[in-house]
């Protein structure tokens, strides 16, 4: 990694002595078969579950999960030696892969029963399985949210690395929006619920409701802000623009207007799809 340009490290792949995939990458790997499998299924089982395809939900999660797991990789190897190489990362790193792949199985499965994954409190199981995967899905969130605390702590010795200033904000600030939006999805009585009749339009492939309600669309741009702030970091990085601006501030000023304005987005997506149901 330069300052100014990204060249993916040897650490975003292998372990320490490169002998073999990382543990993100072989979460991916394993999803990845997973993926594939759903996807045969879901062209040759037609059945239908809540109103979609019974199995675009886990294949929608599969790679949901995947990318995150690529993201957290290569946005780690960024880190120094031994911040990566923390035993807290490393620890971090076990827990998010492990309730990653358990969230991707379970989803699959219920598919293949034909049941619902999520808001199903029908027997005591799934209650607890669902109960599972909210824990879960916090502390996925809260490995992204960490590994932002890290960049940022790695900005402070390189102030001029648009890239790990974009990547620390997009983790961090993502995690927070994707926490408060999927809180509330979860939790409140009947958030997960969209009053709209069969003809209703319906955004492709996603199966999102586009009448406003569905809280599904600022769940997706909060995780996926995750990718999007880095990603234009990137391009920022590419352009030289500290270089060219030789102001470490006005390095910044780019990077925290994107980050308010996609935050804003979220927000109000968030609140007209609450005040609408």
């Amino acid at each position: 990694m330069t300052n100014q340009t990204m060249t993916l490290s040897p650490a975003c792949f292998y372990n320490d002595n490169q002998r073999y995939f990382n543990l993100w990458w072989q979460g991916s790997c394993l999803l990845a078969v997973l993926l594939s499998v759903n996807i045969l299924l879901y062209f040759l089982d037609p059945r239908v579950l809540a109103d979609e395809a019974l199995w675009l939900k886990p294949l929608k999660f599969e790679l949901s999960i995947i990318i995150h797991f690529v993201t957290l990789s290569v946005l780690a190897s960024l880190l120094s030696h031994a911040r990566r190489n923390a035993k807290s990362w490393k620890v971090m790193t076990y827990l998010v892969v492990a309730f990653g792949l358990f969230e991707a199985l379970y989803i699959f499965l219920q598919a293949a029963r034909g049941r619902e994954s999520h808001f199903n409190f029908t027997t005591n199981m799934e209650s607890s399985m669902y109960a599972l995967m909210g824990l879960g899905a916090l502390i996925m969130v809260a490995g992204s949210f960490y590994l932002g605390c890290l960049l940022f702590r790695e900005y402070r010795s390189k102030p001029d690395n648009v890239l790990i200033l974009s990547s620390a904000y997009g983790l961090t600030v993502g995690s927070v929006l994707t926490l408060i939006v999927a809180g509330y999805l979860s939790s409140a009585p009947g958030a997960n619920e969209i009053n709209a009749n069969a003809d209703a339009i319906r955004f492709p492939l996603f199966s999102w409701y586009l009448n406003g309600q569905d809280l599904r669309i600022p769940h997706f741009l909060a995780m996926h802000m995750m990718q999007i702030i880095p990603l234009y970091g990137l391009w920022l990085s590419q352009r030289r623009l500290s270089q060219r601006n030789g102001s470490p501030y006005r390095t910044q000023m780019p990077i925290l207007l994107a980050t308010g304005i996609f935050s804003a987005i979220v927000l109000i997506l968030f609140f007209l799809a609450v005040h609408l149901k």
